[in-house]
């Protein structure tokens, strides 16, 4: 389905990081030299970053305290919050709140609640738990444009991150040094741009996250669809305007074939797998930011964003980026 929206914006993008983090010369010592030489030369991954495992419930007023993805989540949110103007005033206009993750702690309450109690948002604000992946970020942005042809919404708030570190098999060399625990929030308005989105689910096991288990994945099934199914999506939003390709940074190899496939230079498919690892949901919000921040990325670009993951879903986007007046934030914290 290809669906257009008019009258857009992304008003700011943050993303939280923790401080520990492995290396791939840890992995190498695990697995050995020749299996980290060749998973890195496919992967790309050299540094991944984790939180801890949650503490167990404490007995108290409020026995759940914060938790890791949805504590991410807050502080993400929360540094969006604060880089911009009148904070309390921009918190009375957040009418949606999307939480995105699918490492929740609870079954319930919905964590989106916590998060609209914790953040101090509204009793008015409707607030959805999204659970879809690595294609997370662009199904809670496709949901944030629906919510906005309603004259009544004025801002969505999007926030999330899944802690899957500790969800790896340590004795698995294809899935152990892939995740890392990032959160992210980003924040939808009103503007002048067009977002034209095409998605795709094709119901598939190839990738699983068992209750109480740990993350599986067939990779030749999981590498056939995205070299397949990804690039012709891709293609269907592609026009001369559009300077870049940013994709959801699941492994090099895959990125660089859907970026040759789709006619995109290298140097328009930027990556940074190699810094942070997967990071879920969070892989777009922080390829953003890392790029803002880090690279240097300014001015307008007319962008295709790509997200794809478990479902199998697939959905990408062709929006305008203003790297001038969109607010973008990564920072690392002591866990």
């Amino acid at each position: 389905m290809n669906q257009t929206f008019h009258g857009l914006r992304l008003e700011a993008v943050a993303c939280v990081v923790p401080l520990y983090d492995t290396t791939l010369g840890a992995y190498a010592e695990r697995f050995g030299k020749d299996i980290a030489e060749r998973y890195h030369k496919v992967v790309g991954i050299q540094r991944t970053y984790s939180v801890p495992p949650c503490d167990d419930p404490q007995p108290g007023p409020n026995p759940y305290p914060p938790l890791p993805a949805v504590g991410q989540a807050m502080d993400a949110a929360d540094d969006i919050l604060d880089i911009l103007r009148d904070n309390e005033a921009l918190r009375s206009e957040i009418d949606v709140l999307l939480h995105v993750t699918q490492t929740p702690h609870l079954d319930a309450p919905p964590e989106s609640c916590l998060l609209q109690r914790d953040l101090g948002l509204g009793e008015h604000v409707i607030a959805l738990d999204i659970n879809q992946g690595c294609a997370g970020f662009m199904v809670a942005l496709q949901t944030a444009a629906h919510f906005l042809l309603h004259p009544t919404v004025r801002r969505v708030l999007i926030c999330g991150g899944d802690v899957l570190s500790n969800r790896v098999d340590e004795n698995d060399h294809a899935t152990a040094f892939m995740f890392s625990d990032v959160g992210f929030a980003a924040l939808v308005g009103r503007g002048d741009g067009d977002w034209a989105f095409a998605n795709g689910t094709a119901g598939s096991e190839a990738i699983t996250l068992p209750h109480d288990g740990t993350f599986k994945m067939d990779g030749t099934d999981v590498f056939n669809f995205t070299v397949s199914k990804v690039p012709e999506q891709i293609l269907s939003l592609r026009t001369p305007e559009v300077d870049c390709l940013l994709l959801h940074q699941s492994n090099a190899f895959i990125m660089r074939q859907i970026g040759r496939l789709c006619g995109f230079a290298p140097e328009q498919v930027p990556m940074n797998i190699a810094d942070y690892g997967n990071a879920s949901s969070a892989s777009l919000p922080l390829l953003l930011c890392d790029l803002a921040q880090n690279h240097g990325w300014r001015g307008k670009r007319t962008a295709i964003l790509s997200g794809y993951g478990c479902g199998l879903t697939w959905v990408s986007a062709r929006m305008p980026l203003d790297f001038d007046t969109t607010q973008f934030s990564l920072t690392h914290y002591v866990t």
